[in-house]
């Protein structure tokens, strides 16, 4: 486990770069408003994908982004034969690069990667704890 201290937009930018060194699934959770999608923009950002243009994909369920980066949200996702209809297991193969809000039924879908959790500690501060 591993823990970080993030007091800045510019430190959340670094981290997400971090996380963009090599190709890998992350599952990131925590509370409403905590971060995640802005820790998605800035790993976006680093895969030379425009920010602005990475939004929450809570009622879409999925975004992809430039055949580089899928972005899935599984906060209103009850059964994991709920992911299988909408295409989402058959999608996470297909990229390098996937982050998984709300990670739901992992242990269904035969896939590792790295717990992420976002603790909003602050106003402007989140712990951010790495398993």
């Amino acid at each position: 486990m591993v823990i970080h201290t993030i007091n800045s937009p510019k430190e959340m930018f670094a981290f997400g770069e971090s996380l963009a060194k090599k190709p890998a699934i992350f599952f990131i959770q925590w509370e409403l408003w905590a971060g995640k999608t802005t820790l998605a923009k800035w790993f976006a950002q680093w895969l030379g994908i425009d920010p602005t243009i990475v939004t929450s994909p809570t009622y879409t369920y999925v975004q992809e982004y430039n055949n580089k980066l899928l972005h899935i949200d599984m906060y209103n996702v009850d059964t994991f034969d709920e992911l299988v209809e909408k295409g989402i297991v058959s999608l996470i193969h297909d990229y390098d690069y996937v982050i998984i809000e709300w990670p739901k039924f992992v242990d269904q879908l035969w896939i590792d990667g790295l717990s992420i959790s976002i603790e909003k500690t602050w106003e402007n501060q989140r712990r951010i704890i790495c398993t």
